[in-house]
């Protein structure tokens, strides 16, 4: 039984090796992972799609905006940032989601700024409401 586990693991190993020392594609890969390990957990399973792929030329500054607002609601929220998205549209981004407080919203508006870089951002944060079930605590 003990030497199912090993070769069981072996081929993890083996298979985890084979797609980051891809030839073609294993260098983006490692480096996508070196670059965003909190950016492949707040994407989830959809991250894994991304690995390995290019961005677009023409999208390159909204883009480059776009992972630049990312990183800053991250660094500056923590936690809260996870909540929220930011998307690019044709010509605009656009971040999206719903937090605890206002003052969330207030510091979530004011990194948005310091980070947008000269880009157009439509800011949709919502105040999270409660739902029907939960008790109002004062």
């Amino acid at each position: 039984m003990k030497r199912l586990h090993i070769v069981g693991l072996s081929a993890i190993a083996a298979g985890i090796a084979a797609f980051f020392l891809q030839p073609r594609k294993g260098a983006d890969r490692r480096e996508a992972v070196r670059r965003g390990g909190g950016r492949l957990a707040r994407h989830g399973a959809s991250a894994t799609s991304l690995i390995g792929t290019r961005r677009r030329r023409g999208a390159g500054g909204l883009a480059d905006a776009r992972q630049r607002i990312e990183d800053a609601l991250l660094e500056e929220l923590s936690a809260d940032g996870f909540s929220l998205r930011v998307i690019v549209d044709d010509d605009a981004i656009a971040v999206r989601g719903e937090v605890a407080s206002l003052d969330l919203i207030r510091r979530a508006s004011e990194t948005i700024e310091r980070a947008r870089g000269g880009a157009d951002v439509v800011n949709l944060i919502r105040l999270r409401t409660r739902s029907a079930g939960e008790a109002v605590t004062g």
